[in-house]
This record gives structure tokens, C-alpha cells and sequence, in this order.
């Protein structure tokens, strides 16, 4: 054998060699990302960029949450609501005209309407988007399949069916608000209006009138 075919031959064995090489590098590296669990016995994680491990978090963070499956707690739950329960002094919500309150199981954040609405109006204006922005970030501190529903409250002056109209109006507005702005899960939320039915105060002063027309967001705060 002459000795150009012999370091000819030896070239092409030691290319098919690298070629080997690098496709089982290659299967390695696609086994350790079709394995979730971290069985492949290499070290192909612990060479992920700082960037690359933050982003995997995040994915498996939200398809965790869009996975957790929401309970339904029932009407009666929701009839049960006490509107009078404790007042919280969150230290967070201070000077945020935002009144929190706890009961058995759940968290109340009300709010005047003033404070989300102009006069018989269901478009939130900026100021109020300010103050939905403070409950949402509550309410993602708190357990992710608890459901949440929107009360919206009015005065007894005009009709029964006007205030339960209007009512409506304002819980749905703000509930739009909450999953389209606020980034909470629309399968969490519910509205319900309640119109003049449940006043906090006399409706025959203005003050107990301005206290009756408000907009009230339950979070169900129990693990499920």
C-alpha cells in the first residue's frame, strides 16, 4: 500500500469518527430536552445560559398556572358573603381608596364608584384603572384557581331595574378590565349585580347613598 492511500485512509477514518461524534452529541442533546425529567445522565442543563434557565421557569410557571383547574365554590358561598366583615390594614393598599376586608375564606377590595366611574357611567376612567391595577396585583398574591366575582352595588333613587342595569354594567366593566388588563384568568371570574339590594348605609342621607354605590371584587382566598 502505497503511502498516500494509507494517510488517505487514515483522514477518512478519523472524519467518520468526528462524524460519529457529533451525532451522538447531538441525540444527547435532544434527549435531555424531550426529557423533562432530568433522566439523561449528562450535564446539558448546567451548560443552559442564565437567560435560557429564567425563560423555562416562566413557561413552566404559565402553563402550570393555565393548567390549575378552578373550583367552584357554589351560590351559596356567594350568598353567604358578609359585607360588613373586618376591615384589613394592608399596609400596601394605604391611602389607596381601596377598602380590603376578610371573611371566612375571602378577601373583599371595594371601592366608591366615584373612584372607577363618572355619574351613571360604566366607562372606567384612568384614575380607576390605577386603583384595579393595586387589586390585581393582590389577588395574584393570593392561590391562582380561586375563583373571584364582581358585585356591582347602587343606591335605591332610581328604579329597581335601572340600578340593576347600571350595576351590571360596572361589575362587567371591571371585570374586563381585571382579565384583559389585570392579567387574571378569565376562567376565575364572575359578575353578579346586586343593584340597591345589599346597602351598607341609609339611603335616605347623601352619604349613605355615596357608601351604597360602589363595585366590590371577592377573591375566594382558600386552597382548593
Amino acid at each position: 500500500m502505497s503511502c498516500s492511500v494509507a494517510v488517505s485512509m487514515k483522514l477518512s477514518i478519523q472524519a467518520m469518527k468526528k462524524h460519529m461524534i457529533l451525532m451522538i452529541l447531538g441525540v444527547g442533546a435532544m434527549s435531555a430536552c424531550n426529557d423533562p425529567k432530568g433522566t439523561v445522565e449528562n450535564d446539558s442543563l448546567s451548560d443552559a445560559t442564565a437567560d435560557t434557565a429564567v425563560m423555562y421557569e416562566d413557561e413552566r410557571g404559565r402553563v402550570e398556572a393555565e393548567g390549575a383547574e378552578i373550583k367552584d365554590v357554589g351560590e351559596d358561598f356567594w350568598a353567604g358573603i358578609d359585607w360588613d366583615a373586618p376591615v384589613v390594614d394592608d399596609p400596601e393598599l394605604r391611602g389607596s381608596e381601596v377598602e380590603m376586608r376578610s371573611g371566612n375564606d375571602y378577601n373583599i377590595y371595594a371601592m366608591d364608584d366615584r373612584l372607577l366611574f363618572d355619574t351613571d357611567k360604566a366607562q372606567i376612567r384612568a384614575e380607576g384603572e390605577e386603583k384595579l391595577q393595586e387589586i390585581a396585583n393582590k389577588i395574584k398574591d393570593l392561590p391562582q384557581n380561586g375563583q373571584i366575582r364582581v358585585f356591582g352595588h347602587a343606591d335605591a333613587r332610581a328604579s329597581n331595574e335601572y340600578n340593576e342595569e347600571l350595576s351590571a354594567e360596572r361589575a362587567n366593566a371591571v371585570k374586563d378590565w381585571l382579565q384583559n388588563k389585570g392579567d387574571i384568568d378569565a376562567r376565575r371570574l364572575s359578575v353578579e349585580a346586586m343593584g340597591e339590594t345589599a346597602p351598607r348605609a341609609t339611603n335616605e342621607t347623601a352619604k349613605g347613598r355615596q357608601l351604597n354605590r360602589r363595585v366590590a371584587v371577592v377573591v375566594v382566598t382558600r386552597e382548593q
